[in-house]
């Protein structure tokens, strides 16, 4: 599928590492020149500089024959333009970020079925992360099984603590760290008690988990 991201923010790149594979064929779009070039080193995939509400910019990008765009900026009405201009160009799929619980109205009345309301699914998930106390969580998984998303708690002793916030065959979407979310950058190490969201390949899994607790699994 070839899909376009707009938007380079948490929630943007953490869907393109997790659409990342063969399958697809990723776009993201990000306004930000400085950001844009931290994420053109984060994802496999092509990162456009400029506006995701800007027609020419779309087109630009393969809008016209994409598979899916997906409206993944902090900013509703940004979102609703991107939308509105992807239904223009008969996009077959359109994903939208919502941010104010107060605007889902407008995307249903535009014709979005792909609503994403982020601060539901934020009080959702931060139940759930305070009522699971394991050290690992299985978020979701993609492909029937083949790839999981874990939300993964560095203990004390890991061999990788101080060590950078990067693995091979796997994925650090982001760090949770005394309390903020973070993105990890090069220069970023890991700490004991960080929770990080990891994608990775199924059959990958145990080799990781040996990476991350050592001897112990």
């Amino acid at each position: 599928m070839k899909i376009i991201i707009i938007g380079g923010g948490e929630i943007g790149l953490t869907t393109a590492n997790v659409l990342s594979s063969k399958e697809h064929d990723l776009v993201l779009i990000e306004h930000d020149e400085k950001r844009a070039k931290q994420v053109a080193n984060s994802i496999d995939g092509l990162v456009v500089h400029g506006d995701g509400t800007d027609i020419a910019v779309l087109k630009d990008a393969g809008a016209n024959d994409s598979d899916a765009i997906i409206a993944a900026t902090n900013d509703d009405k940004t979102n609703l333009m991107s939308c509105e201009i992807a239904k223009s160009l008969s996009v077959k799929k359109i994903i939208a970020r919502v941010n104010q619980a107060e605007n889902e109205e407008l995307f249903t009345k535009l014709g979005i079925t792909g609503v994403v309301p982020t601060v539901g699914l934020a009080v959702t998930k931060i139940k759930n992360l305070l009522a699971d106390k394991s050290a690992e969580r299985v978020i979701y998984e993609l492909g029937k099984g083949s790839v999981q998303v874990l939300a993964i708690t560095i203990p004390k002793g890991s061999p990788l603590v101080n060590k950078p916030a990067e693995m091979s065959n796997a994925i650090i979407g982001a760090i949770y760290r005394d309390g903020e979310l973070m993105l990890p950058k090069e220069s970023t190490k890991l700490q004991e008690q960080d929770v990080i969201i990891v994608t990775s390949k199924t059959k990958n899994l145990k080799a990781l988990k040996k990476r991350i607790y050592g001897k112990r699994k």
